[in-house]
């Protein structure tokens, strides 16, 4: 690796546009940091030092941020769905719908949470390499540089671990697994061998791949589903709810209470209104048309291409101080973002009286589900 080339990686926004849908406000339901910069400008307008918060609801931000309404509801500068501040909006609100991931490269991703995604308007190339551009290339090679010595150090330690994997194997196996990975009988076998299948180090892609197909089929995929769904919403605070905009762009937040999970409609003052409750036990995975399983697996291959994704699943192994190979992590990771989106989407489909996760269905359970992904803590940064 040459640690003084910028590579870019811009293949996940080609072919797509995007506009802003009117009324959506995903990106102002997210409370964004400001740069240093930026607090000045802020600290210095009473105006906007009004809008800064004590501390943000993430405990790992250290700097500034601007505060929301009744404490989890939209920012404190939206007002009926529109940005009070638009011209002077910080840099993370300006970037959205893009994340820009520094790892062993610069990569950019489009978030598919965005309403706006694939509708007809603005190109992703044109606006990633204009988002680029605002960083500058000394500032994006000084982020490299810190993103590549963690990788490098991650490499390391697998490799005095034995658990050692090339990236491009984890990828082509996942690329292989993509049958079973949107049937239940082929999940199962992916998770079972995430979680005791034993791979030796540097195999081949085919290999894993080989070993992931021909485990014993042993974890419950429909129990697996419930309780993700069950963590999912069992938070102790409506400001980490996920958030889902439905297609009337009404705000929908889901929070455990007991042991139902209570759907709430939240307003941009915080408030909320209770519209349905349902137990998560009472939620199965929903059979896919061909036109689901098309959809889901296109997403899942997104997935599989995102560098933020494969420092996802080192993450993962890290914190189990490396006792697992790197593919079992990986593929558990993959295995466990599709039941995740199969729960979400079989929810959601619920609610709307479906039986079975067509396209549309699948494409819903991606709007919920994509942004919650691309926070997934990860090693390398998002700039």
């Amino acid at each position: 690796m040459d640690d003084d080339r910028l590579e870019v990686d811009l293949s996940e926004l080609e072919g797509l546009t995007y506009t802003c849908v009117d009324g959506c406000a995903l990106c102002c339901l997210c409370q964004p940091e400001l740069l240093p910069d930026e607090e000045k400008l802020f600290r210095g307008d009473p105006m906007l030092s009004d809008g800064l918060a004590d501390k943000h609801i993430s405990p790992d931000v250290a700097g500034a941020a601007i505060k929301l309404q009744g404490a989890h509801g939209a920012c404190h500068f939206l007002r009926q769905r529109r940005c009070a501040i638009y011209t002077r909006r910080p840099h993370y609100c300006r970037a959205f719908p893009i994340s820009v991931y520094a790892g062993w490269r610069i990569q950019m991703n489009a978030n598919q949470s965005c309403r706006g995604m694939g509708l007809p308007g603005e190109g992703m190339t044109e606006a990633g390499k204009a988002l680029l551009a605002q960083y500058g290339q000394g500032e994006l090679m000084d982020e490299l540089r810190g993103s590549r010595e963690v990788f490098a150090e991650f490499s390391s330690n697998t490799r005095d671990a034995k658990v050692a994997q090339s990236v491009p194997s984890l990828r082509d196996a996942a690329g292989a697994l993509m049958d079973d990975l949107t049937e239940e009988l082929g999940l199962s076998r992916v998770l079972t061998y995430a979680e005791s299948g034993g791979t030796r180090q540097n195999s081949s892609a085919q290999d894993i791949a080989r070993r992931a197909r021909n485990a014993e089929p042993e974890v419950d995929v429909q129990e697996l589903g419930v309780s993700i769904g069950t963590e999912l919403f069992d938070l102790p605070d409506l400001s980490y709810l996920p958030v889902y905009v439905a297609e009337d762009l009404t705000w929908k937040i889901f929070k455990l209470v007991g042991d139902v999970v209570v759907g709430f409609v939240l307003h941009e003052d915080g408030r909320t209104e209770e519209f349905s409750r349902i137990a998560p036990s009472e939620v199965t995975l929903m059979p896919l048309t061909a036109g689901g399983r098309k959809a889901f697996e296109e997403y899942l291959r997104v997935i599989n291409r995102r560098d933020c994704f494969v420092g996802h699943a080192a993450h993962l192994l890290d914190l189990e101080d490396y006792s697992f190979n790197y593919a079992q992590a990986y593929l558990g990771a993959v295995g466990n973002a599709a039941v995740d989106l199969w729960w979400r989407s079989s929810f959601l489909a619920r609610q709307r009286g479906e039986v079975t996760l067509d396209q549309h269905g699948v494409k819903e359970g991606i709007i919920f589900f994509d942004m919650d992904l691309l926070d997934q803590p990860t090693i390398g940064a998002f700039l």
